[in-house]
């Protein structure tokens, strides 16, 4: 790292996917510096938000993992803090949680990617960090959605939510599901804490987001008026701020 803050760019060192490690070096990231260098990343330590502020739009990393006591406000409040900044908005962010933290879900609601429990294995912060370098995600939305099958004993999932339309979801869970099949959904939308409820039949398989967890497109069959109107306005202003489906 040079005196300015940002990642060098000397021996061909600026194609190296770039990781920033935020958070105490005595911390619970302590020794994921070693192993993401020795796995050929290029790391900067941040020991502030505003050690990451200070990164020029050009240099800004591929993936910032996130101590969840990072200071001043925790890891969630640096990811919405930089999350503000568009450059920030196409950054992967994952969160480290000491392993027993209650309400670890509500950790992807604020723009988080992926989180891990620490202490963590090297094999699984190498996963997690080559999947979040690799492919970009839609970091307009990735937010917590729980999906449960329709049947009397379906099954409660974890995933997230990658985009959202008038009609429809676009999710990534851990399992697959049935082509067809309806389902039941709760969802949240950015800085939103309240949740959004509906049932819809799942349409497609995305293989466009193939290094991570299937991706499934979901139609609503059916939505309380007031949460289509939710939809309805985040849509609308994600437009007016310049975004695409």
């Amino acid at each position: 790292m040079d005196s300015s803050g940002t990642f060098p760019r000397g021996s061909g060192t600026f194609a190296k996917k770039k990781v920033a490690l935020a958070g105490s070096p005595a911390g619970i990231l302590r020794g994921a510096g070693s192993v993401l260098s020795l796995a050929g990343y290029a790391v900067y330590a941040a020991e502030s938000v505003e050690d990451l502020e200070v990164i020029a739009p050009e240099k800004i990393p591929d993936l910032v993992i996130l101590d969840a006591a990072f200071p001043p406000d925790g890891g969630v409040g640096a990811c919405r803090r930089l999350r503000e900044k568009a450059h920030w908005r196409t950054v992967s962010m994952m969160l480290v949680v000491p392993a027993g933290l209650p309400h670890l879900e509500e950790a992807l609601v604020p723009g988080i990617n992926d989180f891990m429990l620490a202490p963590f294995p090297a094999a699984e912060l190498l996963d997690k960090t080559k999947r979040l370098t690799l492919i970009p995600a839609r970091r307009e939305l990735n937010t917590l959605a729980r999906v449960r099958d329709g049947r009397p004993d379906g099954t409660l999932l974890l995933g997230k939510t990658l985009n959202v339309s008038e009609n429809g979801l676009l999710v990534e869970i851990e399992s697959a599901i049935a082509i067809g099949r309806v389902i039941e959904i709760e969802f949240f939308l950015p800085e939103d804490p309240q949740p959004l409820n509906a049932k819809g039949r799942v349409m497609r398989r995305t293989t466009e987001l193939d290094h991570f967890h299937p991706a499934f497109g979901i139609r609503f069959t059916e939505i309380s008026e007031k949460d289509q109107g939710r939809i309805d306005a985040f849509v609308a202003e994600r437009e007016r701020a310049g975004f695409r489906r």
